[in-house]
Formats: structure tokens, sequence, C-alpha cells
């Protein structure tokens, strides 16, 4: 009897707080610790199902059957889904942002956490933890602003995107000067130990070998209704001996019912692959160019080009083929598209993600840049022409494209395969479709057709000849 009158009061003494609580709800707030501080929070819930057939160009099973995006490998279908909790906040002369991000192949161990729990290893989560994905906190004392974290930072997103822009780790500087903006940066993309982690090794640790850092230096001015925007970067790539000048500039605007877009980056530098001994010579340099045309909200068709260089003799001690650091043409306004075939890593290509041009072929890692360092110094590089329209009507928007590509220069490449290849490389056609029921909710539908050219067949055999086709459902929500 005793015990069930404790309980009682123990019941009562429960809903008298709840009581008290539910009396104060609607007068509590959100703040952080600092009363100076405001917040925002924002977030972002992606869902692509995806539908993938011939991916290597075969009908039947290769090393090469699969494409690669955030989430991982995807083969035949998967379902990629990127989800986001974002915060923004200032103070007096200060200012943060970050982003939490999980990025995973929807199944029971990323979903669920039931991952292989015999491996005392694994945390449960397999490696797609929600973590930091993007950081940037900055301080301003007036004619400079102090930056630093790991936020999305570019050189030439606004038009082409063949030279620079990722999230790596910097520090920086920038500012503005009647109307002029600039940004100098120092970007840390790889510092490793040899003979620890990513590069075991047999002998004594060596702490500079594999690191890769690159500084970089950019300046919009705005002329004419164009943005006019020089830039430099410097890569200095120990692991791989490279050292390499990218000096460029793009160009950007509205003349009219007329967006021109443009830019050129030159490549200079040397490389002494694997410390050998023997000074590779890098000569090489990258273009892009579009114009797109405002006749109507419903229609704004566009049409443009990629030149890319690629390396002609792979015998000779030059390296013309154009290594970028980090190729992001799948983020640019023109032709780029989230989930449209080019734009993964596509094994059968020598594609990197983000990218559109075949920088692998000829030897993996033996050039001196791209995503990962994984460039080839004999890539062919990529020349390419393409026409499109986007517009919206209502709630409805489109973004209709073709693109046909074909290898700069081959030479290096048919020596390291010993045999003749063709230059036609193949085509591709994009079709985005998207309704927006309001601000916070879509639902929209990419195809994406790749026809594979002669060089494919010429590299990988006649067998290589099926046309790639990837059917992408886009579910978004923001807030």
């Amino acid at each position: 009897m005793k015990k069930v009158f404790v309980c009682c009061l123990g019941v009562l003494f429960i809903i008298g707080l709840s009581g008290m609580a539910m009396a104060k709800m609607g007068s509590g707030k959100v703040t952080a610790k600092s009363s100076d501080v405001d917040i925002k929070i924002f977030g972002s819930m992606h869902t692509y199902p995806t539908y993938v057939s011939n991916p290597d160009f075969n009908s039947d099973a290769t090393p090469y059957d699969f494409v690669l995006d955030e989430n991982g490998y995807q083969a035949e279908y998967s379902i990629r889904n990127e989800a986001r909790l974002g915060f923004a906040g200032s103070g007096e002369n200060w200012s943060f942002l970050m982003i939490l991000e999980s990025d995973f192949t929807y199944n029971k161990q990323n979903g669920d956490r039931g991952a292989n729990r015999t491996d005392p290893l694994d945390s449960g989560m397999t490696g797609e933890d929600f973590g930091i994905e993007k950081l940037e906190f900055d301080y301003n004392f007036g004619y400079f602003t102090l930056e630093t974290g790991w936020q999305t930072k570019f050189l030439d997103l606004k038009t082409g995107g063949v030279l620079y822009g990722d999230d790596h780790p910097f520090i920086g500087l920038k500012g503005t000067y009647n109307d002029v903006k600039w940004e100098i940066l120092s970007l840390y993309i790889f510092d490793d130990i040899e003979g620890v982690g990513r590069g075991k090794a047999i002998g004594p640790y060596d702490a500079n070998a594999l690191d890769w850092r690159a500084y970089t230096a950019k300046v919009i001015f705005p002329v004419a209704g164009l943005n006019v925007s020089p830039f430099y970067a410097y890569s200095e790539n120990n692991e791989h001996h490279a050292y390499v000048n990218y000096i460029g500039a793009e160009a950007y605007g509205k003349l009219g019912m007329i967006t021109p877009r443009a830019e050129f980056v030159y490549a200079v530098g040397n490389e002494n692959p694997e410390d050998s001994g023997e000074d590779y010579d890098i000569s090489a340099f990258a273009a892009f160019g579009a114009l797109e045309f405002d006749l109507a909200p419903y229609f704004k068709p566009y049409i443009g080009g990629y030149y890319i260089s690629g390396d002609g003799d792979a015998n000779d001690h030059d390296i013309d083929a154009f290594n970028p650091i980090t190729n992001i043409s799948r983020y640019t306004p023109t032709f780029g598209m989230e989930n449209a075939f080019i734009y993964k890593y596509v094994p059968v290509l020598g594609s990197h993600l983000y990218s559109n041009a075949p920088d692998m072929l000829g030897g993996a890692k033996t050039g001196y840049g791209g995503i990962g360092n994984v460039s080839s110094m004999n890539s062919p590089g990529m020349m390419s022409i393409g026409v499109g329209a986007k517009g919206t009507y209502d709630k409805w928007q489109y973004k209709a494209q073709f693109q046909y590509f074909w290898f700069a220069d081959e030479g290096a490449l048919e020596d390291i395969e010993g045999k003749d290849i063709s230059d036609e490389l193949g085509m591709e056609f994009d079709l985005q479709i998207t309704y927006k029921f309001n601000k916070h909710f879509s639902i929209g539908n990419v195809i994406s057709v790749f026809d594979p050219g002669d060089a494919i067949e010429d590299l990988y055999g006649d067998d290589y000849d099926e046309t790639a086709f990837m059917n992408t459902v886009e579910l978004k929500w923001q807030f």
C-alpha cells in the first residue's frame, strides 16, 4: 500500500511540473549563449532515386560497370540521399556559416545504422556520419576580412569551371574597394605523412612527400555591365613533385538580352614524376565560351563549348595536357546539371566526379592535379560544342541540352595504348523538368543519355558501343 501511495505522489508531482511547463509555453526562444549574436537555421533534403543502364557502354558485366557520386557507387538502381542542416550567424564585425550533411545511399546499414557489428572497428554508420560538410568563420577588420573554414571557394565557377571550385580547408583574406572585389586564399588539399595512413610505405617517415597546397588570388572588376575577373593559382603538389602556375581570367554579365560567359586559363610549370630526376615541362591551357539569349522567361536558348588541351607525345619531356586543381563544370550556369551523366565519375570515360573531361585516360595519377590528385599527364584533353534551352512557366521549369565531345589530342594516349584511337568521344543529351509546388518542395526528373563515339571502341573493344541511359527522380525539400 505504501508503494502505491509513493507512486501516486510521483505521478502527481510529474503532472504538476508538466502543468507549470505548459503554462510557460510560448514565452521561450532559441538563442546563442552570447546575447549579441543573430542566428538563422536552414536545411534541405534531396532524395534522388536513380536508374542507370550500360554506364560502361557494354551490355555485359565489365570492370567499368558503374558510376560514382558523392553517396558512393551507383549501378542499375539506387537512391542517393543528401540531408543538410545549416546554421548562419553574425555579431559585431564577424559572422559564421556551418552546414551539417549526410550524403549516402539508401540501405539498412546507412539509414538504420545497422552496420557489421562483428567488426570492432565499425562504428555503425559505415563512414557516412552526419558531420560538418561546410564551415566558414570570418572577421571584418574594415579594409579586409580574415576568413577560414572549408566552405566552397572557386576561381571560375561563374563561367566554365575548368580550373577550381571545391570546399577544401582554407585560410584567406577578402575585401571590396570601390566596387572591386578581391580574395586571396591558401588551400590545404592534402597534408599527409608518408608511412602513415594514406601514404603507407616502407622506410622513414616523410612529412612533406604527400602534401598538396594551392595559393590563389582573384579580383573582380565591374566593366560596362560585365564582371571581368583575372585570377592566379600556384599549385604546390609535393605528392607528384609538380609545381604549376595557373594564370587566367573570366568574364560574365548581361548585355541587353545576351548573357556572355568566357574564360581562359594557361598552366605553366614542371613535374618530376616519382622523383625520377627527369623534369617534364608543363605548358597547357583550357578555355570556355558561351552565349545565352533571354528571349522570354519560358525560352532562353544558349550555345557554347570547351577546349581542354591534351598531350600529343608520351615520349617527350613536355606535358601539354591540362590538369586542373578541381574541374567544377557540374555546377556552372550554362551546361551544369547535377544529375547529368557526364558529371559523374565515369570509369570508362576516365572522367572525374564534377568534371566533364577524360583527365584520367593515359595513366591516372601520373599528372599534376584533378580531384584526388589522379589526373594523367598523357590525357587527350577534350573539346566540346553544345546547344540548349531553359525556361520557366508558372510552376514548371525545364532545361534541355545537347553536347558533342571529342579528344583535343590523342597522340600521347595512342603511345600509351599502342594503337590508333579515334578522336570521337561521344555525345550526350540531357533533359530536366521540375514542378515547384511551393518554395519549399519540388519534384523533378532528369533523363541523361550518352552515346559513345568510336574512341571508346578503339580503347576497350567492339562490345563497348551501347548507349548509356540514366533516369533520376529529384525530390527536394528546403527551408
